[in-house]
């Protein structure tokens, strides 16, 4: 059967993968110039380089975890975090240490103040008082620990040579094409399609515009010795009034530190519109309500399949992306 693949992320690696392996023919076509969508790296200054952010492999799934594994080997990261507050730099998630830190202990209205609030109101661009409890009330439970690492999942690491190389062999023996146009896909002949871009696109935005937030990224050469997140963590959140989410340091990841140079990244959250990417999907309020007409017409396509978290408009960890090909395509 000939399967065409809209998207070349990695629900659509993973689709024309298992696909592949049940003896269909399968092509990928994507509007961007490289594989592997927002997960995809590459070398800046001998660093390996997120260049849509940093992303963690963390997940409890075993099936998700082994199926990665036979494309690449995983390093032992662990993933660390400070936010910068008013209080200064302390660790995130809440624990002893951040106590320590702070000096006292913090009611958890005051940790949602300090922690949560502006970065919530800058990512999603609302007021805190206006989020959905999906997001505003999703505050963790205060660690009785001195554990700084981000994540708690029992698997977790980085492809030790990027998640690009990853995907390059996933995609062994796969027709990719790269920088088509958003309409390329029309045009071609196919038995059945997956579809791993927005809603609203597919059906020529009939029901509106779904919303979806987007970043502005800005990659920055820094000297080693310009100690920002060293020994800290690879990630500095900004819980305060500054226009950025975030600072990575890149060179932590993959343990990339025999040069004299590292590469920052920092994200600057912006809503999504021609201009740029979408990322995040607003899938609460207004934008629900139109995706649950979008939902229907999706429902009604019998030869396409809508996977990924664009297509499914809803967030989608890396290893959920994978679980959930893996579940349709049985």
């Amino acid at each position: 059967m000939k399967i065409n693949i809209i998207g070349c992320g990695i629900s659509g690696i993973t689709s024309a993968l298992i696909l592949k392996e049940q003896n269909h023919d399968v092509e990928i076509f994507d509007v961007r110039d490289h594989i592997g969508g927002n997960c995809y790296d590459e070398k800046q200054e001998g660093v390996t380089v997120h260049k849509y952010g940093s992303h963690i492999f963390h997940t409890n799934d075993e099936e998700a975890w082994n199926f990665v594994n036979r494309y690449s080997k995983f390093n032992d990261y662990k993933h660390k975090v400070r936010a910068n507050t008013k209080y200064g730099l302390i660790s995130i998630p809440y624990n002893k240490k951040t106590t320590e830190q702070i000096g006292r202990e913090l009611t958890s209205k005051e940790i949602q103040d300090l922690i949560f609030k502006q970065y919530s109101e800058r990512h999603w661009g609302i007021p805190w008082e206006e989020l959905p409890k999906s997001i505003s009330g999703r505050l963790p439970n205060k660690r009785n620990n001195y554990d700084e690492h981000y994540f708690s999942e029992e698997y977790q690491g980085i492809p030790v040579n990027g998640y690009t190389e990853m995907f390059k062999n996933m995609l062994n023996g796969v027709k990719v094409n790269l920088g088509v146009s958003k309409t390329e896909y029309k045009k071609l002949k196919c038995d059945k399609m997956i579809y791993t871009g927005k809603p609203d696109e597919f059906f020529n935005f009939s029901f509106g515009k779904l919303p979806y937030r987007s970043l502005r990224f800005e990659h920055c050469k820094r000297r080693r010795d310009d100690k920002f997140s060293f020994e800290k963590g690879a990630v500095i959140n900004e819980c305060n009034t500054k226009k950025y989410n975030r600072t990575s340091d890149n060179g932590i990841f993959l343990n990339e530190t025999n040069s004299k140079y590292t590469v920052f990244t920092r994200d600057y959250p912006e809503e999504h519109d021609e201009t740029n990417d979408p990322i995040y999907p607003k899938n609460f309020g207004w934008g629900q309500i139109i995706y649950e007409k979008y939902k229907k017409a999706i429902l009604s396509e019998n030869n396409v399949l809508f996977l990924g978290r664009l297509a499914s408009y809803k967030y989608l960890d890396m290893w959920m992306a994978i679980k959930q090909v893996m579940i349709k395509l049985k």
